[in-house]
């Protein structure tokens, strides 16, 4: 069991991960920008990457994020696994959204970790051997120390799960719901993005790219991505003529 823990330790400080595995180094709590009704649910991440459970034992707690649009839950499991890892305790993050590269495998022996965050279950929602495999390790995780941490658009009652067993696993535990920022607040934590990747973003850049990107925040992610790569490669600071001439507005 020990050795096990430690292969996926070794996997997931490794540079080359597969895809739906790796993390996001800028999906962080510090960087998360926090609604007030979103508090228990990041205080309870918190708390859970660190080992602090509330039924007084090691581990072994189980949680369902919830919430439609583009809220943060990945940005919130991302940041679960990070502040896990840099205690040095074992944790895995899989986005299940591109299930086509993973397989249902992957659950095997994932009881062995501290902690494991799934991103995006609705993806395998009606999945046969998915569902399957993720019913079994439910149960091995509930029997080991390990924590678990689910995220979806849907809560667990209407998320379209066709194993009943594995539909009521899903429905046993804390459900959380993470509320989505509003225009000002995304405009806020774009700004707050940047800077975390060392781009200095003025007001008035981040008007311009709320007024013509898509609001949603993994579509603003992918902008800074861009914009990222092409202050790196202009040698030039973030300005709003850099902005149209990277994104072609």
């Amino acid at each position: 069991m020990k050795d096990d823990a430690d292969d996926w330790a070794k996997l997931s400080a490794e540079d080359q991960l597969p895809l739906g595995l790796a993390l996001d180094d800028s999906a962080l709590f510090e960087n998360f920008l926090l609604r007030d009704d979103n508090t228990l649910a990041v205080n309870t991440l918190k708390e859970l990457a660190l080992g602090v459970t509330r039924n007084g034992k090691q581990g072994g707690e189980y949680c369902y994020l919830w919430g439609g649009g583009s809220p943060g839950l990945t940005h919130l499991l991302q940041a679960t696994c990070h502040l896990a890892s840099a205690r040095g305790r074992a944790a895995m993050y899989v986005d299940l959204n591109v299930k086509e590269d993973l397989s249902p495998a992957l659950f095997d022996g994932i009881e062995t970790l501290d902690i494991i965050c799934l991103d995006g279950l609705d993806a395998i929602a009606g999945l046969k051997d998915w569902e399957a495999n993720l019913f079994t390790a439910f149960n091995r995780i509930k029997e080991s120390t390990a924590s678990l941490v689910v995220a979806a658009k849907l809560t667990p009652a209407n998320l379209p799960i066709a194993l009943p067993d594995l539909k009521s696993r899903l429905q046993s535990g804390l459900t959380l719901k993470i509320s989505p920022l509003d225009d000002a607040q995304k405009r806020e934590a774009l700004i707050l993005r940047a800077e975390a990747r060392g781009m200095s973003m003025s007001g008035a850049v981040a008007d311009y790219i709320m007024l013509r990107a898509d609001r949603g925040l993994p579509a603003l992610i992918e902008v800074l991505d861009k914009l990222d790569e092409s202050t790196l490669q202009q040698q030039r600071q973030l300005t709003v003529p850099l902005v149209k001439l990277t994104l072609g507005w």
